[in-house]
This record gives C-alpha cells, sequence and structure tokens, in this order.
C-alpha cells in the first residue's frame, strides 16, 4: 500500500512537471459568468442551444470542434491571465485591418455545432465572454466577433471592408478609445426603397451612419474593463420580409444596453443568419489606427441559442 501510495505521488509530480502546471492549476476554471449571462433570455429550457461555459449542463470545449470553423486564419487556443481557456487573438505591433501589412488578430467563419443550425432561426442569440489585458492600448479601436447572414453563404460574406449588399448583413462589436463599446452593422442601404425604415437607426444616441463602411450605433453604451472579463450576447431578430419589424440587441453582463427596432434585414425569405464572424483587428483602414505594441485579447464562454424559427 505504501508503495503504491508514493508511486501515485511520483506520478502525479511527474505530470505537474510535464505540464509545467501543479494539479489544481490545471483544474477547468471559469470566467465567472453564468448560461443566463450569455444567453439571457427569461427561459431557456427547450431551446436548441449550445455553451462552452465552464460548469453548465453539457458545456463543450473552447476548440475549432465546437465552432465548426471555416476558412481559418492564425488563431489559438490556451490560458487567459486567469487561467480560463480561452481562444486568443494576437495583434502584432503595427498591425491594423486584415488586409494590411502586418497581420493581426483572426478572422474565421463558424457555424457552430450542427444540431443548432442557425440557418433555421428567425431570432438567435449568440454571446461569449472578452478579456482585455491591465495593459491593453486601444488606440483608435477595433473590431470584435458578431453574427452574419444573407441570401446565402458566398454573398453572406460579402458585407464588411467597406463591401455592402442589400443580399447580406453583419452585426459586428467595436472597442474605440478607452474601450467604450458599441454595435457595429453592415446592413442594407436606406437609399433601396425595400429598406428606407433602416434609416431611423442613424438617429439613435451617439450613432454614425457611413455610406461605405459600417454603422457604428450607441458609441458608449458600455465598456470594456480591462484586466476583467465582459460578457456581451447579441440578439438578432430577422424581419418578416416585406415588413420592418427586425430587431437587434445587445446585452452586457446579461442587462440590455442596445435596442434597435423596426428594421428591414433582408427582404428574401433566402435571408438567413449563417453563423458567427469571428473577426477582431485593430481598424480602422489606415495606419492611424495600428496597434503600438504586440498584443494578445482573450474570448471564452461562446453560446448560442435559437430563440425564434423561420
Amino acid at each position: 500500500m505504501v508503495f503504491a501510495l508514493a508511486s501515485l505521488l511520483l506520478f502525479s509530480s511527474a505530470l505537474s512537471t510535464v505540464w509545467g502546471l501543479p494539479a489544481l492549476a490545471r483544474r477547468a476554471t471559469g470566467t465567472g459568468a453564468t448560461i443566463n449571462d450569455l444567453l439571457p433570455v427569461p427561459n431557456l429550457d427547450g431551446l436548441k442551444k449550445w455553451t462552452t461555459v465552464v460548469g453548465a449542463q453539457d458545456a463543450l470545449p473552447v476548440s475549432d470542434q465546437t465552432l465548426n470553423t471555416d476558412k481559418t486564419s492564425d488563431h489559438e487556443y490556451g490560458p487567459a491571465p486567469d487561467g480560463v481557456q480561452a481562444l486568443q487573438a494576437f495583434y502584432r505591433q503595427g498591425s491594423f485591418k486584415p488586409s494590411g501589412p502586418i497581420r493581426g488578430g483572426f478572422g474565421f467563419y463558424a457555424k457552430g455545432p450542427e444540431d443548432v443550425d442557425l440557418t433555421t432561426a428567425k431570432e438567435a442569440l449568440f454571446g461569449y465572454s472578452v478579456m482585455f489585458p491591465k495593459d491593453f492600448e486601444p488606440v483608435k479601436g477595433g473590431k470584435l466577433p458578431g453574427l452574419y447572414g444573407g441570401d446565402n453563404e458566398e454573398v453572406a460574406r460579402g458585407c464588411s471592408g467597406g463591401r455592402r449588399d442589400t443580399r447580406c448583413f453583419s452585426m459586428r462589436l467595436m472597442w474605440r478609445t478607452n474601450l467604450q463599446g458599441e454595435l457595429y452593422t453592415y446592413l442594407p442601404d436606406p437609399a433601396n426603397a425595400a429598406f428606407k425604415a433602416n434609416a431611423a437607426m442613424c438617429d439613435l444616441p451617439n450613432s454614425h451612419c457611413n455610406p461605405t463602411f459600417g454603422n457604428s450605433l450607441e458609441r458608449g453604451a458600455f465598456s470594456f474593463t480591462p484586466g476583467q472579463w465582459t460578457t456581451v450576447s447579441e440578439r438578432v431578430k430577422l424581419n418578416t420580409v416585406g415588413q420592418s419589424d427586425g430587431e437587434l440587441e445587445l446585452f452586457v453582463g446579461g442587462k440590455s444596453v442596445i435596442k434597435v427596432e423596426n428594421l428591414a434585414i433582408r427582404d428574401s425569405n433566402e435571408g438567413r443568419i449563417r453563423g458567427m464572424q469571428m473577426e477582431t483587428f485593430f481598424g480602422g483602414s489606415d495606419d492611424t489606427w495600428a496597434t503600438p505594441k504586440s498584443q494578445t485579447v482573450f474570448f471564452a464562454d461562446m453560446s448560442v441559442a435559437i430563440l425564434q424559427k423561420l
């Protein structure tokens, strides 16, 4: 018995040496967020959903397999400063925009588990937690993940980077100077008669509409706190074709901070939510947005729920 116990202790010690972490530190740790923070609806029972929140029922690992990634670019998984397993975005010094001379951040499309098919959703939620390090320098701002969609997969990937099309849409987030947050959207142009209702979003407080690039909605409605996890959740409700009853809503820590109603997001029944646009970078389209040093931001707790089907 003594020999067996000694052997077990030696084996545990060897594992700690190989992994470079004591046994207790290797236990899964979470951000402190709950599934209700990520998917803030009164009742999740019976909904098609998935989550990577540590400790939640049927939680999945933070991985490419869970996210069901497509067209991946440089990204890694590893511990955040507090030990939480996270998707890491590494922004190289001098990087800005994906097509810039120095690559930074990551950019890929993700569908999530196949049994939660976002193309069947009229209304859906996508949430995650993000941590900017304590010494993060935000410069003028940068993009963060959100939902995207359109009439088909190819067309759906055409609403970003200054490219617009009435057949697609994207709803990402941005951080700005001093880590102020906002919704950053590419929605069909209200100059088109079918989408004229979308002009009203430009009248929201602290909102800035751009005829070429995305629309900045309610800038400063919330802020990210460096060194801490911030939980954000985006709700998208597609409009009934021919009507302007679409909605966007952003929750922070489970509380609504931005809500936009009476939107025309699509003009065809082919217009669907297609998945998650997992994209983050500094910028901005010129080097005044570039990061002055190499920096890393961490993403965890990715979660999705279909609230209403088409």
